[in-house]
């Protein structure tokens, strides 16, 4: 049999040997290198993560506190300095990853705190944003709250429901924030945070309710791109199609057919008079911005405010755990009904992720809803960035979704602290201390005389004389 004859086909065992001794090997040793070198990657990136502290800080604020979002979207925006890049040597030696920050609230029997995860190397950074916009906040490093609650299930105590949060329609799209609920006629803030804070304000005891965002600053441009791409196809503009490095190795024979072909007639008619170009005088059509009703105007201009500000790489989690006797599946229809107030039916909204929520249809029910509780619970105790897609929100959402209470939201359970913490005068002396000596008493007032008897001794010799 020659090389090239095709083997005997009744024999698939044939087949495969032939396509593999006839060059196949080639795309195994492709297939083979490509997966050590991720299991390589992933090695590396593992350690590089387990080496990386993070810490736990619990944010206190004040009971009066008269500070809208817009503090906490500055806060947002500081947190883009954890952004780390790096070169080659820093992706594929050290295995550097991409620290994130996570901003959780939490209600454990009720008991509702604020919570950060944050790199140990970047806490500094993170307490001054909180301290410049909240300067009389309190500050504490707290214990890790998951690890009460273990990652196994079916759990002998606990019961478990959890689902990523994701946006129903493309991350272009925003979501209802903070300065709709702004008044500005009374100067008043309705908190779109109140219903939220008050559902988890009533828990019973061996109930609780963790709230998740796990940030990464990472994507902008991408983000952004893509931002623009959605505008165009709303105003009908055209927008340059992106090549992938396939399609372009795909093009080669086609351009090198090309441009041989235009050689050849650029010799043919090198003696003679070139042919005149025909002039391409279609010009391309002009977008439909002007001619958009309100409604959808309305809609692109929201998607250019949406990404004309700083995102971040966001994983949103929700998490409902308590003791099997004090379970309660309506705590997770309030806490999904809260958030249906960021939503609108021309924008975005948020609804739970299809496939990493604890639920099953039709077949093996129980096991797959448990396999999903067990990774849902890990990748919230980790923090991680795994599971589904993680969805695309810049600072103005994301101060919407996680913001201190304003004084007007009475949920009691919120922890805050009773007063304004104030500081020592500037020019106060400390020194060591000595024993308290009073003051002399001060001598005794005496008026003046006012009878016309002189003085003993006679007058004074320098008076004048009449």
């Amino acid at each position: 049999m020659s090389f090239f004859s095709f083997p005997d086909t009744t024999n698939p065992f044939i087949i495969l040997w032939w396509v593999f001794s006839h060059g196949g090997f080639v795309f195994v040793l492709i297939a083979l290198g490509y997966g050590i070198w991720w299991l390589y990657l992933d090695y590396i990136q593992g350690e590089y993560v387990k080496n990386t502290k993070y810490v736990y800080l619990a944010v206190d604020v004040p009971r009066e506190n008269e500070q809208t979002p817009k503090a906490v979207e500055h806060i947002f925006s500081h947190f883009q300095g954890i952004a780390k890049g790096g070169n080659l040597i820093d992706k594929y030696v050290t295995g550097i990853v991409q620290p994130t920050i996570s901003t959780e609230i939490i209600s454990i029997n009720g008991y509702i705190q604020y919570v950060l995860r944050v790199p140990a190397a970047s806490r500094d950074m993170v307490e001054s944003a909180m301290y410049a916009q909240y300067p009389n906040a309190e500050i504490s490093e707290v214990e890790d709250y998951t690890q009460d609650i273990s990652a196994v299930f079916p759990n002998p105590d606990y019961q478990m429901w959890g689902a990523e949060i994701i946006l129903a329609q493309e991350d272009a799209y925003p979501i209802k924030t903070y300065p709709v609920w702004e008044d500005k006629m009374t100067e008043s803030f309705l908190d779109p945070l109140a219903s939220l804070l008050e559902v988890m304000n009533r828990l019973k005891d061996g109930e609780q309710i963790w709230i998740q965002l796990v940030l990464s600053p990472t994507g902008n441009s991408e983000f952004r791109k893509a931002g623009i791409e959605t505008i165009n196809k709303l105003i009908g503009a055209k927008s340059k199609k992106k090549v992938s490095t396939l399609d372009s190795l795909a093009n080669i024979p086609g351009s090198l057919a090309q441009g041989t072909a235009e050689t050849l007639l650029k010799t043919i008619w090198s003696t003679e008079a070139a042919p005149a170009k025909k002039e391409n005088k279609k010009e391309d059509a002009p977008n439909q911005l002007s001619f958009l009703p309100p409604h959808m105007r309305a809609i692109v201009e929201a998607i250019g405010e949406k990404i004309a500000k700083l995102a971040f790489t966001t994983k949103f989690r929700v998490v409902y755990v308590a003791k099997k006797e004090a379970f309660n599946g309506a705590r997770i229809g309030a806490v999904l009904g809260s958030l249906k107030q960021f939503g609108t039916l021309d924008l975005n909204s948020f609804r739970p992720s299809g496939t990493m929520k604890t639920g099953a249809d039709y077949f093996f029910v129980e096991s797959r809803t448990n396999a999903l509780r067990r990774k849902i619970m890990r990748h919230y105790k980790s923090r991680s960035m795994e599971g589904g897609k993680p969805i695309m929100l810049n600072t103005e959402e994301l101060a919407s979704l996680w913001h201190f209470p304003v004084s007007t939201v009475k949920a009691p359970s919120i922890q805050k602290t009773d007063a304004k913490r104030g500081e020592p005068p500037v020019r106060l002396p400390i020194g060591e201390e000595t024993e308290y000596v009073p003051p002399a008493p001060e001598p005794e007032y005496i008026p003046p005389t006012t009878s016309n008897t002189p003085p003993a001794g006679g007058p004074p010799t320098n008076l004048p004389m009449s």
